[in-house]
């Protein structure tokens, strides 16, 4: 349901349980990274690219029927790119 709003895709992580709030920070930094001009120039593997390639990874939708499957990747792929765009990682700094 928080697709679509950056504030509500970060209150989302920022709920989170310690742990997984910390491996998921952790990834979002290391595909930050990634998103960077320079990276993006060399991989053209840009915010949207590497959101489409890691949502599934992320996050799973839990109903069988195609319909339903193919409508939640789209925001599956889109909260991830919001993380990847919004989410402070700066706490990560020195660990990736």
């Amino acid at each position: 349901m928080n697709y679509d709003s950056p504030a509500a895709a970060v209150s989302v992580v920022l709920n989170l349980p310690h742990i997984n709030k910390l491996v998921l920070c952790y990834l979002i930094r290391f595909l930050q990274v990634f998103a960077q001009t320079a990276s993006v120039s060399l991989t053209k593997m840009d915010v949207s690219n590497l959101a489409m390639v890691m949502a599934p990874n992320c996050l799973r939708c839990r109903s069988e029927d195609p319909r339903i499957i193919f409508e939640n990747t789209r925001k599956e792929m889109s909260f991830i790119r919001l993380l990847i765009t919004h989410l402070d990682t700066s706490f990560m700094d020195g660990v990736l």
